[in-house]
């Protein structure tokens, strides 16, 4: 049976569910972030536009944000955590950029978090300011170009190429899940001119060999994410 977007019933309950588990995140991580005495959190991404569904993952730049990077995941989400990986590239300059995969009912949610200094931070044109204690600037600027102008492409990819195969594939499946294969075929490039089943079938060929002991579990709920994202479009 399907619903009135397309999912089937059981597909709806888990959406529902990875929603619900987003927020829960948000809040626990907003918590944080007020008790270690971060002057400012922004929510950026499709999420921050006032945007977004439930496959939309949760982007958030801190400021100054050093915090993260020594905190505890596991004390704070416990056997959520999946998986993290880090990506200088994506970071600004003095900063740091983090994606870490939290399990939520069976699916993957990803949350990146960007560790902004004060001196170069701004809201982004298409971000929203969760809290703010320092009384940053507006940039006119969307995320996108204002974290091109600030961070040092010569930096070293993501440190985990395996977890990034696991987030390019998750993020494929949003885009798989939403119809827009245009996305899809710039984050996968072997699924241009594919039917959705095809397409289907290569994000889930993009997970093998990703054997690794310590991402069965991620590899496990990433193929799930595509599974729902094909019915979808079904």
């Amino acid at each position: 049976m399907s619903g009135p977007h397309g999912h089937t019933s059981g597909a709806a309950v888990k959406l529902a569910a990875l929603e619900r588990g987003r927020q829960h995140a948000l809040d626990r991580l907003v918590e944080a972030a007020h008790g270690a005495g971060i002057g400012a959190l922004l929510l950026i991404g499709s999420l921050g536009r006032g945007g977004g569904d439930a496959w939309s993952d949760l982007d958030l730049i801190a400021v100054p944000g050093d915090w993260f990077s020594g905190l505890d995941l596991a004390d704070l989400f416990g056997s959520q955590v999946l998986a993290s990986v880090k990506a200088p590239r994506n970071a600004p300059i003095g900063g740091d950029c983090v994606g870490v995969c939290l399990e939520v009912s069976g699916l993957p949610l990803w949350v990146d978090w960007y560790q902004w200094p004060p001196v170069t931070a701004a809201i982004p044109a298409d971000g929203t300011a969760i809290f703010d204690c320092l009384g940053l600037p507006a940039s006119n600027l969307t995320f996108i170009p204002l974290i091109e102008a600030h961070s040092d492409q010569a930096a070293q990819a993501h440190t985990d190429t395996a977890v990034a195969t696991l987030l390019r594939a998750a993020v494929a499946a949003k885009y798989l899940a939403r119809g827009d294969l245009v996305k899809l075929a710039a984050k996968v490039t072997a699924t241009q001119g594919l039917s959705i089943s095809d397409a289907a079938a290569v994000l889930r060929q993009t997970l093998d060999g990703l054997n690794r002991p310590d991402l069965i579990a991620a590899v496990a709920a990433t193929r799930a994410l595509i599974d729902i994202a094909q019915a979808a479009r079904a």
